[in-house]
């Protein structure tokens, strides 16, 4: 069941023996921490984490006209990840092994872009291997990540001190597990850069290890839902078998 409560205030109170710092607590003394406090640790998890999978999905086209969903897993520390991407009428599909290797599906609604890639019937479904040339961008896969993974934190770094008290907190529970959800506003000149025509993002956090697993942001009738999870636990990826790849040179 959720449960809103407020979140901890400070007060000063003043005395004929100098200046008491008090706590008052709307809720109980281990209710939830401070959102500046609670994404401060929850930002330094996912920095310090060496792998992570990452999904958005975005029906309604809040974040972009043509992106629909994305599911990324892969390697901080080298350039090695999972993508795929669907968008309208194409899926894209991505193994990164290295910065020298790399393999590509792609789905299509358009029979002429299809037919570009001269694939048999016994070639369908498999591999591409990337050419060299289609590599040059490849480790910058990841460091956009980063700026994502960045950019999730901006809207409550930006937050004033006078913001940070109106936001609403809730107890609930994300796939059986508790959480702490606060509600954001982003209106004004406070606003995310994932999603800028939302006017609040939901940040759900795991109150056991103040762990970032989801975002909501929101318009009034439309939500692009961003999910992070398998934090250093994320398997390299490894290049398909020889059966698994196409048998046709193709230069992006």
């Amino acid at each position: 069941m959720t449960k809103t409560v407020s979140r901890p205030t400070r007060r000063l109170t003043a005395t004929g023996l100098g200046v008491v710092t008090a706590w008052t607590l709307a809720a109980c003394a281990d209710g939830p921490p401070p959102l500046d406090e609670i994404s401060e640790s929850a930002q330094q998890t996912m920095n310090d984490a060496q792998s992570i999978s990452f999904t958005m999905s975005d029906p309604d086209h809040l974040l972009d006209d043509e992106l629909t969903s994305m599911e990324y897993s892969g390697q901080f520390n080298e350039t090695n990840f999972h993508l795929n991407a669907s968008m309208s009428d194409t899926n894209i599909e991505a193994l990164v092994v290295d910065e020298d290797s790399a393999f590509m599906k792609f789905e299509t609604g358009d029979e002429d872009l299809d037919a570009l890639f001269e694939m048999s019937e016994e070639q369908e479904g498999k591999w591409i291997e990337a050419p060299e040339s289609d590599l040059i961008g490849v480790e910058d896969s990841t460091k956009q990540f980063e700026e994502i993974s960045n950019s999730v934190f901006d809207l409550i770094n930006n937050l004033s001190e006078e913001e940070l008290e109106a936001v609403e907190v809730e107890e609930d529970e994300l796939d059986g597990e508790p959480v702490y959800v606060y509600n954001v506003p982003a209106t004004g000149e406070v606003e995310t850069e994932l999603v800028p025509s939302a006017n609040t993002a939901s940040f759900y956090f795991l109150q056991d290890s103040d762990t970032l697993v989801r975002l909501d942001a929101s318009t009034d009738d439309e939500t692009a839902v961003f999910t992070f999870s398998d934090y250093d636990s994320v398997d390299p990826v490894e290049a398909p078998s020889e059966d698994e790849i196409a048998d046709i040179d193709w230069q992006f």
